[in-house]
């Protein structure tokens, strides 16, 4: 049965195109619509990878022995596929809380982000979202769709033969499709995140401490809608939401920690 979500993006470009991309993800088991391969995926992820260390200052080596452990016990712990990604870990010297994820397993933690956590179990919430995000097929997902969205909206736009009319359905095209999606994929690897930590035997509560934390902090300025992430208060209320699925996960692989 081919998707509905491909299915729509069918209509906006070539059927074929669209409906020939459509695969189920093995992690998530949510069909995805991905039209680059795990390779150019992986070569583009690492190029911007370098590109941004070339540009950046490392941590400390205590800073990126910390990431490191953490990092590849919840990669063992998820089971995530050593052969297809590399899973490189990396501190940069950045004071904005902030954390990445690229396709091949590339991820960076900012500075910031390890002085804003307050122990090991939320700075593993952190990167375990990051590795969701890789293991969920993400990157090469959000490019397909976005690659689909700007050929139906210039196809659209040329048949209204009006620039104002191209223009505010491509305003529809950013609020309707891709924003929200955004969102979802964030919602998907927090929730995955979780469950890899808890496998890890991190206690996945500090997930919805960390953001609580940052909804405290005022993170929060300007309407859900508009933005790619959902607001810090919305994230903590669906991850406790889901803490009683897997904290039997954690109970049973904390007792090895």
């Amino acid at each position: 049965m081919v998707p509905k979500r491909c299915t729509y993006l069918a209509l906006l470009v070539t059927p074929a195109i669209a409906l020939a991309g459509c695969e189920q993800n093995p992690v998530t088991g949510r069909s995805q619509l991905i039209l680059i391969s795990d390779e150019q995926a992986t070569e583009m992820g690492a190029q911007a990878y370098q590109q941004i260390l070339s540009q950046s200052q490392k941590g400390t080596a205590a800073q990126q022995q910390r990431i490191e452990q953490i990092g590849r016990r919840i990669v063992q712990a998820a089971g995530a596929p050593a052969t297809k990604e590399s899973w490189t870990f990396n501190v940069i010297r950045d004071d904005t809380p902030n954390a990445f994820a690229l396709p091949g397993g590339k991820v960076g933690v900012h500075t910031g982000m390890l002085d804003a956590v307050a122990s090991d179990d939320q700075l593993a919430a952190v990167i375990a979202h990051e590795i969701a995000h890789v293991t969920a097929r993400h990157s090469a997902e959000r490019l397909s769709r976005q690659a689909l969205t700007q050929a139906g909206v210039g196809a659209a736009g040329a048949g209204l033969n009006s620039p104002t009319g191209a223009q505010l359905l491509a305003q529809a095209a950013q609020l309707g499709l891709i924003l929200p999606f955004s969102r979802g994929q964030e919602s998907e690897a927090d929730r995955l995140g979780m469950r890899y930590m808890a496998q890890a035997g991190y206690d996945p509560r500090a997930a919805v401490q960390v953001w609580e934390k940052f909804a405290a902090a005022g993170g929060d300025r300007q309407p859900e809608f508009l933005s790619t992430h959902p607001h810090s208060s919305s994230r903590a209320k669906e991850l406790q939401e889901y803490v009683d699925e897997v904290m039997p996960i954690y109970r049973k692989n904390a007792r090895g920690k």
